[in-house]
């Protein structure tokens, strides 16, 4: 199996990052972003610019789709259920579907739509700002992801082939579950506090009340990850922040924030909203992300 043609929904700070490299690499004709007449229109009059270089993507329309061999899914977690849809007439027999999206849920629902096509992923590392259709990234991150039962299929290893030839991260993962419940947890508490405290990377690096919050909220992800069968080990929160949090744009900021800043809704139904719901089926309080829930719905509530 080999990735020939492919497709992309959603040009947020995720699509912009991915499908830069993804139309430099193609070959005419073999590459498309999925959008409406309404969304073409507009991407049309402003210039997608990603590190100051342009990017010149060709769009169809849903009706106008046809198969191809991937599909990248990076709208946010709000318009899932319409990109459920808009790809309907781009899935073939052999197409492979992969979800950027943030949390632990989309897979499922893009399952339940395209049974057996779709790989289990979590885009990882990254610190992309987005500004209008401007995106500005200091570390690019990278894409994990596997079969749900850990298996090393041949359609694995054809999308790590097509990832890393277009230049992107690529990491095929035999546990693949236990990687999104990381990222979930980075998610829980770099998103949520910089977004409920109004917050950049600087800030979310400095010692005080956010970052306790910021750190409790992630022991939660950690202890419910547990509940529910993943290993998570009780110091991966502590380990990916030493690790990882120096290397960031100190004048960046996690893509709630950039959320919030824009008032366009959030995901804290994906990140706060699913705690909060593992947290009651065992029976396990979770007052960090409680507070976040709280705090983020009232920001948006006046919007």
């Amino acid at each position: 199996m080999e990735i020939r043609t492919s497709a992309l929904i959603g040009l947020g700070a995720l699509g912009i990052l991915f499908g830069a490299p993804m139309e430099a690499h193609a070959a005419p004709g073999s590459f498309t972003v999925i959008a409406g007449e309404d969304r073409i229109c507009r991407y049309s009059q402003q210039l997608t610019l990603f590190n100051g270089r342009e990017c010149h993507f060709d769009y169809t329309t849903p009706e106008e789709g046809r198969p191809v061999d991937l599909i990248l899914v990076a709208v946010k977690a709000t318009a899932l259920d319409s990109a459920v849809e808009d790809i309907r007439r781009f899935v073939g027999p052999d197409t492979v579907i992969l979800s950027v999206l943030n949390g632990i849920t989309s897979e499922e629902t893009l399952n339940a739509a395209y049974p057996g096509h779709v790989l289990w992923s979590v885009a990882i590392g990254m610190d992309a700002t987005r500004t209008g259709r401007t995106l500005v990234c200091k570390c690019p991150g990278k894409i994990q992801f596997g079969e749900r039962d850990g298996r090393m299929t041949e359609r694995v290893a054809a999308v790590d082939r097509y990832l890393t030839a277009c230049g992107i991260g690529s990491e095929p993962c035999d546990d693949i579950l236990t990687k999104q419940w990381a990222k979930l947890m980075i998610n829980v508490g770099l998103n949520q506090t910089a977004a409920a405290f109004d917050l950049t990377y600087e800030g979310l690096r400095t010692p005080g009340p956010a970052q306790d919050k910021m750190r409790q909220a992630m022991q939660e992800v950690i202890r419910l990850a547990n509940l529910e069968g993943v290993p998570l080990p009780p110091d991966c929160d502590s380990k990916w922040l030493d690790a990882n949090m120096p290397g960031f744009n100190a004048d960046g900021m996690p893509s709630m924030r950039q959320d919030v800043l824009a008032r366009r809704p959030t995901e804290v139904e994906e990140f706060a909203g699913v705690i909060r719901r593992l947290g009651r089926k065992h029976g396990m309080p979770t007052p960090a992300n409680d507070f976040f829930y709280d705090a983020i719905r009232r920001i948006e509530a006046n919007y």
